[in-house]
């Protein structure tokens, strides 16, 4: 009898492919539940608010550092003043309680801001540093106020025979220019020089200034005329550079400095007539021109 032949068993893959299907349908889920929970714009509007109360807080760092500047310019220009002494206290009180309230909007701040680069939070560290540093420069001004109010500065008298030029000898008329460390003052109502206010003449202008180069030219024209410098004893660096210009001015205009010693003696020896002297300053206290003036009531300069 012939052999019966085996019928062939095919391999069904169904159930394989359904299980894969369902794998991948899971993963899908899983995939889109974690892209939904970080797609959060929470820490997006925390980082934006925390940004705009860091830039409020640096404007209000350059104002009180603006502050200080005016200050310190006011403080070199207006010495002694009370009013503007004053004045000023006041101003230190706002930009103190501006500096409170920047304080406070800073402590609403997190500590650690959420998903913020960490350049933020060293910046943020960079200008707490900053507004300390604020607060120690106020302090200290407030305490240089105060002692001004309890020690004032003690005047300087300037006599005849210590200013050149009022001494009795020649030339007999001085205009007095002090020199400190920001720049020049002429002082106001003096022989070739009738202006009525105090002329401020800033170190950097020196060698252009426009108000220098007139008085240079008065005194050129008259020979009992001299510029006496006050020099503070910080001004040695304005003093140099005012007497830089000085010296060019005489060596341009030599032929006119030129003079016998003994002017009732035309053959006498000849010499060259400076156009500026200086006196050095005991202290920094106010100058008091009363005994030059001849006015006990004379108020000292500022």
């Amino acid at each position: 009898m012939a052999r019966r032949e085996k019928k062939k068993q095919d391999v069904s893959l169904f159930p394989f492919l359904d299980i894969l299907a369902c794998v991948i349908g899971n993963l899908i889920l899983i995939i889109t539940a974690v892209v939904l929970e970080q797609v959060d714009t929470q820490p997006v509007a925390d980082a934006a608010a925390y940004e705009a109360k860091l830039l409020i807080q640096e404007n209000q760092l350059q104002q009180i550092e603006m502050l200080q500047q005016q200050y310190d310019s006011m403080r070199a220009q207006t010495d002694g003043r009370d009013v503007e002494i004053e004045r000023l206290e006041q101003q230190i009180i706002e930009a103190t309680s501006d500096l409170q309230d920047a304080q406070s909007q800073m402590a609403t701040l997190p500590t650690v801001p959420p998903r913020i680069d960490p350049a933020l939070v060293q910046e943020k560290k960079q200008r707490e540093e900053q507004q300390r540093k604020i607060e120690e420069d106020i302090t200290k001004i407030k305490a240089d106020i105060k002692d001004r109010k309890s020690n004032p500065k003690q005047s300087i008298v300037l006599l005849p025979g210590n200013v050149r030029g009022l001494g009795g000898d020649s030339p007999t008329r001085a205009v007095l220019v002090e020199i400190n460390k920001t720049g020049l003052m002429i002082y106001p109502d003096q022989p070739l020089w009738k202006e009525t206010k105090p002329r401020v003449i800033p170190s950097a202008s020196i060698p252009n200034d426009g108000a220098l180069k007139r008085l240079m030219d008065a005194v050129l024209e008259d020979e009992d005329a001299i510029v006496t410098f006050l020099m503070r004893s910080n001004g040695l660096n304005v003093y140099n550079a005012v007497r830089t210009r000085f010296e060019a001015f005489q060596k341009t205009n030599q032929q006119k400095l030129v003079r016998p010693i003994d002017p009732k003696d035309p053959d006498s020896n000849l010499q060259l007539r400076k156009l500026y002297g200086v006196v050095p300053l005991p202290g920094d206290g106010v100058l008091d021109f009363s005994a030059i003036r001849g006015d006990s009531n004379a108020t000292p300069a500022q």
